[in-house]
């Protein structure tokens, strides 16, 4: 059987795959309910395997979740064909291919388009969503903040895998597809001092995370710092703790987080929301109150093994820590005391212990918590 060798980049990898020839479908797909089942059992009788056990053996040794093993599906299928996302041809065949690896999957269209969805218990924003039976499916062909969400489309009345395995958007580990890092130099005031940081991030999370699909929120507090920043960001304050209690280093951590960058909301920078994990910080010119409680809680997590719960206003983002000792305004969530480090403001300042500005009266929730050392 001959096969064609095909390359193409994905994120700083060069991928390169062998096709089967004969898997290669060359004739038009018509967007009639019976054609589109039947093309189904024409693709089982292509030589696909081989090329989904190499899609797959990538997918393994680059660290990919389930997003970004059907990104990197889409990707290989615009190479193999010469088209762009979008297309018939490409997006049926993603479909196939993911039902082939065992995911619930359905298929929507209309007019030439057709689009992806996947079973999915994650909870996702701006996202067109669609129900099928008990089960949410997620659109991954057009991705998030689309145009047009509210446009109907007919539901292909198939389901090759209709007790698959859910498809997740989560990542626990940055996948090994980012390589490149660049230096940047942070300035930031500690009690009237100028400080002087010079450390290196990852700025193809950036890239990566730009149309991700928006996820539940406590993700991007979770989310891990990338290994550049951790090798250079975090050893440096390590040494600039040393010897400080525990009161003293949270000042100097939001210290930090409040007067090494400029403020502003997503709306006015982005047009709407845009929550950042920890890297994307060093990346864009601007944060917000989300952006900087996902700096403060992975460095305490990285620094301090501290407890922290995230505290969630309508319109503000905050961190309340426990430690011995610790006094100040402060929330009892499970037993526990958690004193207010509020990131973002205010600005310059590092005294910790209050409720911020504004918010003395107002409602919250409990986003998410972070235990500390495991006992």
């Amino acid at each position: 059987m001959s096969s064609n060798q095909v390359t193409f980049d994905f994120y700083d990898q060069e991928i390169t795959m062998l096709v089967p020839a004969d898997f290669v479908y060359t004739r038009q797909i018509r967007m009639e309910e019976m054609a589109l089942r039947s093309l189904f059992r024409e693709f089982e009788r292509r030589p696909y395997q081989t090329l989904l056990t190499d899609l797959q053996a990538k997918a393994t040794a680059l660290q990919l979740n389930d997003w970004l093993f059907a990104q990197l599906i889409r990707q290989g299928l615009q190479a193999i064909y010469q088209k762009p996302s979008g297309e018939a041809i490409v997006e049926y065949s993603t479909y196939f291919l993911l039902a082939k690896s065992g995911y619930d999957v359905r298929l929507t269209y209309r007019d030439k388009f057709l689009h992806v969805n996947v079973y999915t218990t994650d909870i996702l924003y701006e996202i067109p969503l669609i129900q099928d039976g008990n089960r949410q499916y997620a659109n991954v062909s057009t991705g998030v903040r689309v145009e047009n969400m509210g446009r109907s489309m007919y539901l292909l009345d198939q389901a090759p895998q209709p007790n698959g395995r859910a498809f997740s958007f989560l990542l626990d580990t940055w996948p090994n597809i980012l390589r490149e890092s660049e230096p940047r130099s942070v300035f930031f005031q500690y009690r009237g001092q100028t400080q002087e940081l010079n450390i290196r991030y990852n700025p193809g999370l950036a890239q990566l995370l730009k149309h991700y699909p928006l996820v539940d929120e406590h993700w991007y507090m979770e989310a891990p710092l990338s290994d550049a920043l951790q090798a250079s960001l975090v050893p440096q304050l390590r040494e600039l703790l040393a010897g400080k209690t525990p009161r003293e280093s949270l000042e100097f951590l939001v210290a930090f987080t409040r007067s090494a960058f400029v403020y502003k909301d997503d709306k006015e920078v982005f047009g709407e929301n845009k929550p950042m994990v920890a890297d994307e910080l060093f990346f864009y010119p601007f944060s917000d109150c989300e952006d900087r409680s996902a700096l403060f809680y992975a460095l305490v997590k990285s620094l301090l093994k501290l407890p922290m719960i995230v505290i969630a206003y309508e319109d503000h983002l905050s961190i309340a820590v426990a430690a011995p000792g610790l006094i100040g305004d402060a929330v009892t969530y499970e037993g526990q005391v958690y004193v207010f480090c509020d990131p973002t403001g205010p600005q310059n300042s590092s005294e910790i212990g209050m409720i911020p500005p504004g918010y003395e009266n107002q409602t919250f929730e409990i986003l998410g918590s972070y235990t500390g050392f495991e006992k």
